[in-house]
């Protein structure tokens, strides 16, 4: 039998932050207030951090603790991406006595039904975002991240002339306690803060209209950013002041071959003062 060198004491001793493994696609099951149930093919990213005395790390016990909290919820569905995310984490401390940290992220893809302009049944995607770190002591702290991104179109003033402009739109909220956080509601807030949603397919009448709609209402990434900032702090009035929103607006220049990025983050005391 081989022996298990990630007992064995480290020749250099220096503590890990992370380490773990990524790329863990599974199938969930959630369940909304409403009681609608959605499947979602889900990425997972999980780490626990290495004291300077471990060698290594069982990375089978992670897709344990991973699997055993898939297979839990799959009796009851989860009520929410995060509550799931907070599940893994607790368990895959409680695997490895020796890490004081460990975090786990997802990342899936959500499809909604729309109408297009016209009337016409299309579908839309959205991004999601969740993810839970846990730190023992005492009793292990859990702090959890929710989020969404989407596509838009804004119509950007460019002296006396305007643009228009692609771009990507990203909300996540991030605090002790954030079961109050429907991602039905922080998807509204993404669209709000846009011109107009970008669209699966249009047809040209259809396309007409949206661009109507996009000039109408000129802006820019950085009002878009503090449109999403001041609409997350609107629509969650049970989170916390200590929560955080991060928002980010992100486009493809439409003269230059470069893209530009604006992002802010406040706690949520900061925007209800501001």
């Amino acid at each position: 039998m081989l022996p298990d060198v990630q007992v064995r004491a480290p020749e250099i001793r220096m503590p890990i932050s992370r380490a773990g493994v990524s790329n863990v696609r599974k199938l969930l099951r959630i369940r909304s207030e409403a009681g609608k149930e959605v499947i979602l093919s889900a990425s997972f990213e999980c780490y626990v951090d290495l004291p300077s005395f471990q060698k290594g790390t069982h990375m089978s016990r992670n897709l344990e603790a991973i699997n055993e909290v898939i297979e839990e919820v799959s009796s009851k569905p989860a009520h929410s991406l995060e509550e799931l995310c907070g599940k893994i984490v607790l368990r895959v401390l409680e695997r490895h006595g020796y890490a004081s940290m460990s975090e786990v992220r997802m990342e899936s893809t959500l499809m909604i039904p729309r109408r297009s302009p016209g009337g016409r049944q299309v579908q839309d995607f959205v991004r999601l975002f969740a993810s839970a770190r846990a730190e023992r002591g005492g009793e292990p702290r859990v702090r959890t991240r929710i989020g969404a991104e989407l596509q838009g179109i804004i119509a950007t003033p460019r002296g006396d002339m305007g643009c228009i402009q692609r771009v990507r739109v990203r909300a996540e909220v991030e605090s002790d306690s954030i079961e109050g956080v429907r991602i039905e509601e922080l998807i509204r807030v993404l669209e709000s803060a846009v011109g107009a949603r970008a669209h699966s397919s249009l047809t040209s009448g259809e396309e007409s209209e949206v661009l109507k709609e996009v000039c109408a209402s000129p802006s820019s990434p950085v009002e878009v950013v503090e449109a999403v900032l001041g609409g997350v702090a609107g629509a969650f009035p049970e989170l916390p002041d200590s929560a955080v929103v991060t928002a980010r607006c992100t486009s493809a220049e439409p003269l230059l071959n470069l893209t530009t990025s604006v992002a802010s983050g406040k706690s949520l005391a900061e925007l209800r003062a501001g």
